[in-house]
């Protein structure tokens, strides 16, 4: 039976159970009223950085509106040849510009002219990072320390009193790693100790040890050689090479991504200038076809109100419509003319909307180029940069499946030590006679000398992470050549087609000359006979529409084959020299110059004879944009090239004694 006590734990433990097992849900938190703490009712806001900013000259001239349908002809002009276009894009250019203006979406993907800089400098991964990890390194440690114990033991009877020690100790080291991987160091031990309560009676209440130490280690297996260590650094681990070989390839890489960069800039300069030297043409042919068609419409208007032949309300109204889509062409090609303008105003590095208006001074060429096709994809595979670049990758790749392989040698080190020794009741003090008054004249004495030689090795059993590098390596190598491969395939495609586009380019040049001749002939021929009175107004109106295309199409094509010679160019390699653009590092401040005089001695040339191995070399020589290359690079694909200039065929110009067509002046 329930007692009353147990019925009362019972109800009790069921009210308890009831109260908190009833709230599955988690109420809304509201802020009180009052803040009464430094809380914030959210985590994060867009804020505005406070960052010093000063406007640049270009915006701070930008003052003038974009131009929408202003005459050009009332507008100051600036003659700007191809040559001072491309000076101008790269004076005022910091950051590699793009047509694409990709620079504000994704600014940490462009190229500037501090990259290669920055890849020199960095401080993980540069080359002075890399030598670093051979300097003389200097360490020094200095502790002191006071012991305080008691004893529970007894000795015959007695308990022992409590022992108190004050010691002290002092090291400095030189440590300095070599090329072969050997490691040199230099230490010095000063050692202070005095003991207080001791049982047993001491020669001195304290005692001074010191010594001098020297330390050779040598690699004998794994991380052995000049070779390694060049490439993977000292103390390196399987899969993490690091070494000054590669920060070199890191930094010929940045210099090869930096000249894809300026390359395709003189790319976007060519492409924009003749795009807006095809604009004024293009706006003289629209302007010339609307005045021809201007001067009709006027001719009919005159014979309708004369009541002559052919002055019908129909044909005025044919005229007015051609007239008006003429002006439409107009308004369109103007609109163009400055849009491609501004384009370029922005490869230069010029306002949007200056007081000028820029006018290209070079004419197109229209002499006849013969690129050799042999000596064109020889020069393709030998000069294109992004070959080059991959070259560079598959040379870092073949360094490290080279030290890869060492890392599935065993760890095997020749130490050998020597240590000279010396102690005494003080550390410095006058002479006595039992030669230990003081530790550095004990030390003088020679009586205490050590060494030490022996061999430490280390081997995992298995390999299992460098047999993993090292199949990685392979791999890696095995993917660079294959995408050296897939490149050259690739740019002897390019370059196929580019040849290609030069040889239409010029056919279809040639072919518009005719066409624009032929179609000026056609016109001049029908207005005379309209003028006699020749009713037939829809032949007249479809040759002056001719006329008008033939024009347009002509300068088209004449700049399409002024970019296809730029694109063979760019195809094998050559652009930068074809624009008479040279790449060369800028100089060094005084200060530089000043310390490399000063530790020039560093840098005389003398012989290292290792012993162990020879290193590879890692480059043929400095690459010369003139095709002048190395002597180790003098191969079969070290072939010039052939430009063969010759002028139009005459069969392809208008007669000496015909009538140039009219152009805007």
């Amino acid at each position: 039976m329930l007692t009353v006590r147990g019925c009362l734990l019972i109800t009790l433990t069921g009210l308890l159970l009831s109260m908190a097992g009833c709230q599955f849900r988690r109420t809304e938190f509201h802020f009180p009223e009052r803040q009464v703490g430094p809380h914030e009712e959210v985590a994060t806001q867009i804020e505005y950085p406070d960052v010093e900013t000063a406007q640049l000259p270009a915006l701070a001239a930008a003052t003038e509106p974009p131009r929408a349908t202003q005459n050009p002809s009332e507008l100051k002009t600036l003659d700007l040849t191809l040559a001072d276009a491309t000076r101008m894009a790269f004076a005022n250019n910091e950051v590699i510009r793009n047509l694409g203006g990709s620079v504000v979406a994704g600014p940490g993907g462009s190229t500037t002219m501090f990259n290669p800089a920055i890849v020199e400098s960095d401080p993980r991964a540069g080359v002075e990072a890399a030598l670093s990890a051979f300097d003389t390194q200097l360490s020094s440690t200095l502790f002191w320390n006071k012991i305080d114990r008691g004893f529970g033991q007894v000795l015959a009877g007695f308990p022992l009193p409590a022992v108190q020690q004050l010691s002290s100790n002092f090291l400095v080291e030189l440590a300095k790693t070599a090329a072969t991987g050997s490691r040199f160091s230099l230490r010095h031990h000063v050692n202070y100790n005095r003991e207080y309560g001791l049982v047993l009676p001491t020669r001195f209440p304290s005692v001074w040890n010191i010594d001098y130490e020297a330390e050779f280690r040598q690699p004998l297996l794994q991380g052995a050689g000049v070779e390694f260590n060049r490439i993977a650094g000292p103390n390196a681990a399987a899969g993490g090479a690091g070494g000054v070989l590669l920060a070199r390839i890191n930094m010929d890489v940045s210099l090869a991504d930096f000249e894809a960069a300026v390359t395709g800039l003189a790319r976007d300069v060519e492409q924009a200038y003749w795009d807006l030297y095809f604009g004024y043409r293009d706006l003289d042919a629209k302007i010339a076809g609307r005045d021809s068609a201007l001067v009709t419409w006027q001719n009919i208007a005159e014979r309708r109100r004369l009541g002559l032949p052919g002055g019908t309300p129909a044909n005025e109204a044919q005229l007015r419509s051609q007239y008006f889509g003429f002006q439409a062409a107009v308004d369109d090609a103007l609109a163009g003319l400055y849009s491609r303008e501004e384009r370029l105003r922005y490869l230069l590095g010029l306002p949007p909307n200056g007081p000028e208006l820029i006018r290209p001074a070079t004419e197109p060429s229209t002499a006849k180029v013969v690129f050799p096709w042999q000596d064109a994809l020889n020069e393709a595979c030998l000069r294109r940069v992004e070959l080059r670049r991959q070259k560079w990758l598959i040379k870092r790749r073949e360094l490290e499946l080279l030290a890869a392989r060492n890392f599935l040698l065993p760890r095997l080190d020749a130490v050998a030590l020597y240590r000279y020794r010396g102690f005494g009741d003080d550390l410095i003090g006058p002479r006595g006679p039992t030669g230990v008054e003081n530790a550095y004249q004990n030390l003088t004495s020679g009586d205490f000398q050590e060494w030490e030689l022996g061999l430490q090795f280390n081997v995992p059993i298995g390999f299992r992470r460098e047999f993993a590098a090292l199949r990685n390596a392979e791999l890696q190598v095995a993917r660079e050549r294959a995408l050296l491969a897939e490149q050259e395939f690739r740019v002897s495609h390019d370059l196929s087609e580019s040849l290609r586009s030069v040889d239409r380019a010029f056919q279809l040049m040639r072919t518009n000359v005719n066409r624009r001749v032929a179609a000026y002939y056609e016109v001049q021929a029908l207005r005379a006979r309209f003028d006699t009175g020749f009713e037939l107004l829809d032949v007249l109106l479809r040759a002056e529409q001719r006329l008008a295309e033939s024009n347009s199409a002509y300068y088209r094509s004449l700049v399409d084959y002024s970019l296809a010679i730029r694109d063979v160019h760019y195809a094998k390699g050559s652009l930068l020299q074809y624009d008479a653009i040279s790449l060369a590092e800028g100089p060094w401040s005084g200060d530089a110059y000043g310390a490399a005089l000063e530790r020039s001695r560093h840098f005389a040339p003398r012989v290292i004879d290792y012993g162990l191995s020879q290193p590879r070399p890692l480059s043929r020589g400095p690459y010369r944009p003139d095709g002048d290359f190395a002597p180790s690079s003098a191969s079969p694909n070290n072939a010039g090239f052939e430009v063969l200039e010759a002028p139009l065929p005459n069969a392809s110009l208008p007669p000496p004694a015909s009538p140039e067509p009219p152009t805007m002046p």
